[in-house]
């Protein structure tokens, strides 16, 4: 296949000087004085973290990281002059790409602008308290979600494996993409997209980590790209050739096979995972309905969800495109693929997709 001149190797990570053991610098950008006041205590608190500055604006906060590096920024949204979610691509450009925590009372269960947020590039989000006291439980997923956004940065810092490419073979006609997803995995996931060749017109699956309540506006959002298609898929709905379909959040998205024909199914239950929607009866079900025809992107992630479903895919000979570590807010998902060596090809969102369109198109 005409691609597999391009690189199928993890590239080598930046080179970081901070000590593994060192302390998370934390910068806080918010218009509300009570609000920084009562965040930075709440931060101080938890071992391993340090508040590297609070501001009170976009400007400031950029300013700042001019000339000082932070790990993790907690984010308003509404503030003036720029709003939180206007400055989020500048922040996350100006700070080397930082975890950035969006924190805001707009961010409630469901809401849209969560998945706004998660689009540009902010790595989490949580519901700030409306009031100036701020409950135990706050506390405790707020100190949750700075672990796990420390966790990812050091991951980012340790040395890449190299890790060795599958030889994939010379593709058929391609007749679907199951894409598998979580932390980090939206912008991923808009990446991959813009960058798809619209002449890649199998029908595309996606399984991205979100609450049940999200998934209507992730689905919507996807579909307001205005590049395919997009909605949350059907029990028993037809696939359709240029169309994207989301899982829901409350089953998985598997397909059935009959008379030759492929539907989607929904699936309330799936052995041997925590998630739901899982990534792995995705993967599985393509590859026992596409065989080889059917091709795996595993996008950024925590954990391992998608490596059985992976494995599946492999022994039908169907490609698995991963997301590299560097380009990853987290390299759980997508790491666990390449390290078991199922990976055809270890890209970027975009390179991905060029990547396909080498292999796919006999023009491209």
């Amino acid at each position: 296949m005409t691609g597999s001149r391009q690189v199928a190797v993890a590239r080598p990570g930046p080179q970081g000087t901070e000590a593994f053991g060192a302390a998370s610098r934390v910068l806080i950008v918010d218009d509300s004085l009570v609000a920084r006041s009562i965040i930075q205590r709440i931060v101080e608190n938890l071992p391993g973290f340090e508040i590297a500055a609070s501001m009170a604006s976009a400007a400031a906060a950029l300013a700042y990281l001019a000339d000082h590096p932070v790990d993790i920024i907690v984010l308003d949204i509404e503030m003036p002059d720029r709003s939180g979610l206007d400055a989020l691509p500048d922040l996350l450009a100006a700070s080397g790409h930082a975890r950035v925590l969006v924190l805001s009372s707009h961010c409630g269960d469901g809401a849209p602008v969560q998945i706004k947020a998660l689009a540009l590039g902010a790595s989490d989000t949580l519901a700030k308290p409306d009031r100036q006291f701020y409950p135990q439980d706050f506390v405790t997923a707020f100190h949750a979600r700075l672990r796990l956004l420390a966790e990812a940065r050091q991951t980012r810092r340790e040395p890449v494996p190299v890790v060795l490419a599958r030889p994939a073979r010379a593709p058929c006609p391609l007749r679907c993409i199951a894409i598998g997803s979580s932390t980090g995995g939206i912008p991923a996931i808009h990446e991959l997209l813009t960058a798809l060749d619209p002449r890649i017109s199998a029908p595309i699956l996606i399984t991205q980590h979100l609450p049940t309540e999200f998934m209507p506006h992730f689905a919507r959002h996807i579909d307001d790209l205005g590049l395919r298609p997009a909605r949350l898929a059907t029990h028993g709905g037809a696939l359709e050739r240029g169309h994207i379909y989301c899982a829901p959040g409350d089953a998985h998205l598997g397909l059935e096979c009959r008379d030759g024909t492929v539907r989607m199914a929904l699936l309330r239950d799936w052995p041997n995972t925590v998630y739901k929607p899982s990534v792995d009866p995705m993967l599985d079900a393509v590859a026992r309905c596409f065989g080889a025809s059917g091709a795996g992107i595993m996008l950024s992630g925590m954990g391992s969800d998608g490596i059985t479903g992976a494995h599946s895919l492999a022994a039908q000979g169907a490609p698995i495109y991963v997301q590299d570590m560097q380009s990853s807010t987290i390299w759980g998902m997508p790491g666990a693929v390449a390290r078991a060596g199922l990976a055809s090809v270890i890209l970027p969102p975009a390179g991905i997709a060029r990547f396909m369109a080498d292999c796919w198109l006999e023009d491209a």
